[in-house]
């Protein structure tokens, strides 16, 4: 075992020393004006040659070395004291942590912010750049774009992105934008950008980073997974119309329909591919579809790597934790029995002697060891420095597990030669000078109880010099001692002070020792009373002629001491508190601290220099060891090769900051209406039926019957309430009747079924429903004709309507966007009865294929249309990423195409709108409307259909529309007989009203609209008044500027406290307040 490095953590614990320990350990200091030896002290001193090795028993000095000897580091060099300066930071590489792609031999990584490429032969070069905190991506960008790479990286809600022409260049900031980013894609002439928050695509521009439009994308509401193979041929996942595909580099786009679910779209050998699970569909430039099985061992073969070499997959790690620095910019290691030459630049194995020595399971540590004769003729390496200081020279002591401990020095160019060896492990400390202090006796006898033996090997000649030292005293009280070998051939044996004794420091000259006693300091504040306290940790060294220094840990603070020999003086260096720990070799150490900022020390802890060393992304995949020395540093998660400053003032800057994304909206007119009162079309609503168990519906039977007879339920009437102002069905005298619905929606609905008590409803029994227009100034009542009773009798029918408590049923209705027509729905848990119901006509119950009607899902806001005489409604599958179209003629529904949603993963994000079903005014033609996120500059989205085939259902080409607050639309009141898409919904701007009379604010107006490119016509409005409206002095009528044959816009004013509704007519004003 090699003393090399002491770490403090929490699990250290001070050891306590009794004043009795000093006391006998004092019995050193005789013969030269001390105290005679105690009784039972025995100090002998033992002198030798290493004797039983021989010089050239394993040396090499460099045959078949393999690499360059030379090749040194630019801009690595070595400080006084024989480390390395200046300080360069690298992550430590662990597995596959971090890798991007793999190419030419090497790997692209993103780690801890920083880029790096790893070569096969395990060098590593790393950018100069430190990118921003947070999860950091990359793409390649192609050569459409001008080749290099684009980074982006995400945090605190917003993403920065740079652009470099190589992996290792000099970042370019593109743009910054205030949202998370989850993706970049390469698209045709720009880059699409999905944002975390809703999964939706905003476009840049890959230079400026300016916003730009979504482009050549296909018109949808939205997009799953995104592949481009050059600049003409791409594949998008677009909502509702799948897997779409372009040759023309998005002028059009064609789908591609396959048998397999797809799960993935990807590049495959230079073509676009959907890929399945159990393969993959290949998309040629041809157009060509062909499915293949999976690619057998590609992946595996892009990941194959080289097997580690001797050094292992990380020599430079190798010769930061045990090698020994060079003037050239190298470092010397020693592993797996081979000797090699590491480049301090980029880890590089420089040179390399395979069977440099014998022990090759052996671990092998570089320590200062013999003199300056024993470098030979020293480091002939290319570029080596005159100023490098001659000082002892180095070598390697190398510690086989339960075997041999063997001591090696170094030959120049590349060798090594045997210089002791001991057949057992030994705890072997350099004394800093090349001097070694090994644990145990000189030989192979085995240790005598109450003896402490050290054996000091000290250089002489092109070997060493061997004399023991053994300290005798009760078991308790050895091992406290710390002995250093001196370069001027002495021995030091020093003993920590305790509480009520100084310590002492005993010099040793043959057989001669001397006593001093320890002067501690007064200064700084508190370090005597530590030094008294803490513990001396192994490890004490010559830092200099006739000073020793070494470390004390004192039960929290860290302190670093300096001894001068000649009169037992301590100087203590200033104390270190870090609850993280710190890394301690000889007179280097690292103290971790917390978060970005750290703190080393190169002079024994004399002094401390704050530096940077960022928190890595993934602490856990760094290695648990850790280790310092003149090479440098491992510690959590990093190499640091070299000591002091950094390579320069810009090394790890961070990167520029790119501007924010700023993006100027224009304005966009609001749509401005003028209008005039024509009058009250109905009167304050009675009161709506109250949500309790009781309202508007029937009441519990009463069991009538003798005690001895059956008896049978007698139904009691319900509430029987009206429909806003309209009365409900007239009841004869032996009728009953039950009602029904949904007062408090949008789409207002009551139902009612009656009969003669008793009586066979399937023959006698009436059904009727009603529901409301909240777009018809009239009034907007429409009532169904009477129609058969769905239920046989009074019992199912007061059941099938409501049943006994609230809840049991509950009524809803989907409006037409003519006014003229709705669906009912009647829905108990997951399944719903659907009913056709239309102005004047009889109530049409819907039945699935199976003939039930109570099975149906519940169709999606607005997605009702009656097209024709077919009613089209749009549910949701079975499968849960999938939309169903139904279509009913004659009662009868039948599932008439399925759409598929976005992947699900994606979806639970996404905060775009269900498509809707509209209709054209005039014909039979159905779509799903659908919107789309605005362009840049513009503050709303548009409006986009998909034409569907009402016989197949098929979607046809998107069809632009206009924006959602018509601000690119030609507006006018709606011609008779004018065509459009016609559908109801509320303005992204709401508009402006100015209402002839008192006023009151218009609360969620809604316009009834018939939509193509470009234009729009509005047909009717409806909204609620937030108080009473009371016209202008009374006064009704049209406003002013609607003249003679104008066209006016119905608008139906529904007050909120009363439920009066008002009739408007309504002028379109233009910008400049002219009618239109």
């Amino acid at each position: 075992m090699v003393e090399r490095m002491s770490e403090r953590t929490a699990a250290i614990r001070r050891r306590r020393g009794g004043a009795c320990v000093a006391a006998v350990l004092a019995a050193l200091s005789v013969r030269c004006g001390g105290a005679q030896p105690a009784a039972g002290i025995e100090v002998t001193a033992k002198e030798s040659a290493s004797a039983g090795v021989r010089a050239d028993a394993t040396s090499s000095a460099g045959a078949g070395a393999k690499g360059s000897a030379g090749g040194g580091a630019k801009g690595v060099k070595l400080g006084v004291g024989g480390f390395v300066t200046p300080a360069r930071l690298l992550p430590d590489l662990v597995g596959e942590n971090g890798v991007i792609a793999y190419e030419d031999g090497h790997r692209r990584l993103l780690v801890a912010r920083m880029r790096l490429l790893a070569h096969e032969d395990g060098s590593i070069e790393r950018a100069a750049e430190l990118l921003p905190h947070g999860r950091v991506m990359s793409l390649p960008l192609p050569s459409r774009f001008g080749g290099g790479y684009l980074f982006h990286g995400s945090n605190r809600g917003g993403t920065q992105i740079w652009r470099a022409e190589g992996w290792l260049g000099k970042l370019t900031p593109v743009v910054q934008l205030p949202s998370e980013v989850a993706e970049v894609i390469a698209g045709f002439d720009r880059l699409y950008l999905r944002l975390s928050s809703n999964m939706r695509l905003v476009a840049i521009d890959a230079q400026s980073g300016a916003a730009l439009p979504l482009g050549p994308l296909p018109l949808s509401g939205g997009y799953g997974q995104i592949v481009f193979a050059d600049g003409w041929r791409g594949l998008v996942e677009s909502d509702l119309r799948g897997v779409l595909a372009t040759f023309d580099a998005g002028t059009t786009w064609q789908p591609v329909r396959v048998e397999r679910k797809v799960s993935d779209l990807r590049l495959v050998g230079g073509d676009p591919a959907m890929m399945t699970s159990d393969g993959f569909y290949a998309v040629d430039a041809r157009g060509n579809v062909t499915f293949r099985p999976p690619l057998a061992g590609e992946e595996d073969e892009a990941l194959a790597v080289r097997p580690p070499g001797l050094l292992g997959r990380r020599p430079l790690r190798a010769a930061v934790e045990d090698g020994w620095p060079e003037a050239d910019g190298t470092a010397v290691v020693a592993r797996g029995g081979a000797i090699a030459r590491v480049s301090l630049a980029d880890g590089a194995v420089k040179a390399l002697v395979p069977e440099a020595y014998p022990e090759r399971q052996a671990s092998c540590h570089a320590v200062r060891v013999g003199g300056a004769g024993s470098r030979g003729e020293g480091a002939r390496g290319e570029g080596a420095r005159a100023e490098a200081s001659p000082g002892p020279g180095f070598g390697f002591v190398c510690g086989e597990r339960d075997g041999a401990t063997a001591i090696y020095a170094f030959e120049a160019p590349l060798g090594m030669r045997a210089l002791h060896r001991f057949k057992r492990p030994r705890f072997v400390a350099p004394s800093g000078n090349g001097s070694l202090v090994v644990r145990g006796p000189c030989g192979e006898e085995e240790a005598t109880a109450g003896v402490r033996t050290y054996c000091v090997l000290a250089p002489e000649g092109n070997g060493l010099r061997s004399r023991e030292i053994r300290v005798k005293a009760a078991r308790q009280d050895l091992g406290v001692e710390r002995v250093v070998a001196l370069a001027d051939g002495r021995v030091a044996v020093l003993v920590p002070p305790r509480d009520g004794a100084s310590g002492q420091l005993t010099l040793l000259e043959g057989n001669e020792a001397t006593t001093r006693a320890l002067v501690l300091p007064a200064r700084p504040r508190g370090a005597g009373r530590d030094l008294r306290r803490g513990m001396w940790l192994e490890g004490f060294e010559e830092r200099e002629p006739g000073v020793l220094g070494g470390w004390v840990e004192a039960g929290g603070p860290i302190l670093g001491v300096r001894i001068d020999v000649k009169d037992g003086r301590v100087k203590a260096g200033e104390a270190r508190h870090d609850p993280t720990g710190a890394i301690l070799s000889g007179r280097f150490a690292i103290s971790l601290g917390e978060g970005d900022v750290a703190a080393e020390s190169m002079d024994g802890g004399m002094t401390w220099q704050t530096i940077e060393v960022p928190e890595p992304d993934e602490e856990h995949g760094a290695s648990p060891t850790r280790a310092c020395g003149p090479v440098g540093c491992v510690i959590k998660g990093w190499m640091r090769v070299g000591w002091g400053s950094a390579e320069g003032s810009d090394d790890l800057a961070v990167a520029e900051t790119p501007a924010m994304l700023h993006t100027a909206l224009r304005t966009s007119p609001t749509l401005s209406l003028s209008c005039g009162a024509v009058g009250s079309s109905t009167p304050p609503l009675p009161p709506l039926p109250e949500k309790s168990a009781s309202s508007g519906r029937v009441q519990g039977p009463v069991m009538v019957g003798s005690p001895h007879s059956p008896r049978r339920p007698e139904m009691s009437v319900s509430g029987w309430n009206p429909f806003r102002n309209t009365p409900p069905p007239t009841l004869g005298a032996d009728e009953i009747g039950f009602d029904n619905g949904a007062p408090h929606d949008l789409v207002t609905l009551r139902a009612y079924v009656w009969g003669k008590k008793g009586a066979d409803w399937a023959r006698g029994g009436r059904f009727q429903v009603r529901f409301d227009d909240r777009f018809d100034p009239g009034g907007g009542v429409r009532s169904s004709a009477v129609s058969p009773s769905p239920w046989p009798d009074e019992t199912a029918a007061a059941e099938g309507i409501g049943g006994y408590s609230y809840g049991a049923a509950n009524w809803g209705a989907f409006l037409d966007p003519g006014g003229r027509a709705a669906m009912g729905l009647l829905c108990r848990g997951a399944g719903c009865e659907l009913y056709g119901i239309v102005e004047g006509q009889p109530v049409l119950p819907l039945r699935d294929g199976s003939g039930r009607i109570g099975a149906f899902p519940r169709p999606v806001p607005y997605g009702v249309v009656r097209a024709g005489e077919a009613w089209f409604f749009l549910t949701p599958a079975a499968e849960s990423d999938k939309l169903a179209l139904w279509r009913a003629d004659l009662g009868a529904a039948r599932i008439l195409r399925q759409y598929e949603r976005l992947d699900r993963a994606v979806r639970m994000h996404v905060s775009y709108e269900m498509p809707r079903l509209v209709r054209r005014a005039s014909g039979a033609g159905v779509g799903l409307l659908v919107s789309m996120p605005p362009e840049p500059e513009v503050r709303s989205g548009s409006w986009v259909v998909l034409p569907v085939d009402a016989e197949s259902g098929e979607v046809g080409e998107a069809i632009a529309l206009v924006r959602k607050d018509l601000s690119n639309a030609t507006v006018q009141a709606c011609a008779p007989g004018q065509d459009g898409w016609v559908f109801d919904t509320a303005l992204e701007t709401s508009p402006s009203f100015s209402l002839a009379g008192k006023y009151v604010s218009v609360e969620s107006p809604e316009l009834r609209l018939r939509v193509d490119p470009g234009t729009a016509c509005v047909e009717s409005i409806g909204a609620r008044l937030q108080g009473e409206f009371t016209p202008e002095g009374g006064a009704r009528g049209a406003p002013a500027g609607v003249g003679a044959g104008a066209r006016a816009v119905p608008f139906a004013a529904t007050e909120r406290p009363s439920g009066k509704r008002w009739n408007f007519q309504c002028t379109l004003r233009e910008q400049g307040g002219g009618a239109r």
